[in-house]
């Protein structure tokens, strides 16, 4: 896939599914209204998954799909970042990991921009919509405690959940908000207010805002009574409202 243009922007999506399922084929209508409203052209990648690949596989995977396509001609400034649920996490992973290797090698790797939809705002979540909104939402909160949480199959599988284990889902590449999100491109987030993932969101939101004062660009949309990932109802009259402002996020970059 190369540009078909010297200043060709394109989308990187990273699909959500709690990091143990879910591809391109899952997320085909998503992406595909994406395109349609962005007019951009779409790269997602079928990155492996847990428990058989645990963390990092799924950001080491990210990051090759970007270098991939800075190797076939797109400059790092024209490629839009985008993902839903798990796959908003690895978004901000990505742009961590980026702005890491920007700073050791002196090289430009900053997106366009970031586009996450319903983000899993981390590993150590504590908001009470987890609990409250369980009874609107289609996700249930599955409990850390459980081996088989998608938390514990992500990261670690198999190994018990102790005070080490609690210590170590709070670095900032498994819990963003409890690190440094200055320097953060524009980005764009929105939820839905009935999702149980919904105060989590706020503080990751609250926690990019502060972290990058100087810059009026982190957008927040929440959308009353909507569930997790809400845009996979296309006939939504709010899921076309999100798809119509995801299209001038994307032209104002």
């Amino acid at each position: 896939m190369r540009p078909l243009a010297d200043n060709e922007k394109i989308v990187l999506c990273l699909h959500g599914g709690s990091y143990v399922m879910g591809g391109p084929s899952s997320h085909r209508e998503v992406l595909g209204k994406m395109t349609e409203c962005s007019k951009l052209r779409s790269f997602i990648i079928d990155y492996r998954l847990a428990p058989k690949h645990p963390f990092p596989a799924q950001l080491h995977d990210a990051f090759i799909a970007f270098q991939y396509l800075v190797k076939q001609g797109f400059k790092s400034h024209n490629i839009v970042l985008a993902g839903d649920s798990a796959g908003g996490h690895l978004c901000v992973d990505l742009v961590l990991l980026l702005r890491h290797i920007a700073k050791t090698t002196l090289r430009q790797m900053t997106p366009a921009g970031v586009i996450l939809l319903s983000p899993l705002p981390g590993m150590h979540m504590h908001g009470a919509s987890l609990h409250k909104n369980a009874v609107y939402d289609y996700l249930w909160p599955t409990p850390i405690e459980w081996p088989t949480s998608p938390i514990r199959l992500f990261y670690k599988p198999g190994q018990k959940y102790d005070d080490e284990y609690r210590k170590e889902i709070c670095d900032p590449l498994l819990t963003p908000v409890l690190g440094d999100l200055s320097e953060f491109p524009p980005t764009i987030i929105q939820s839905g207010s009935s999702e149980i993932l919904i105060d989590d969101i706020r503080e990751l939101y609250v926690k990019l805002k502060l972290d990058n004062p100087e810059h009026g660009w982190i957008q927040w949309e929440e959308y009353p009574e909507m569930v997790h990932v809400f845009h996979r109802f296309l006939n939504r009259p709010e899921s076309e409202a999100a798809f119509e402002s995801l299209a001038n996020f994307v032209a104002s970059l």
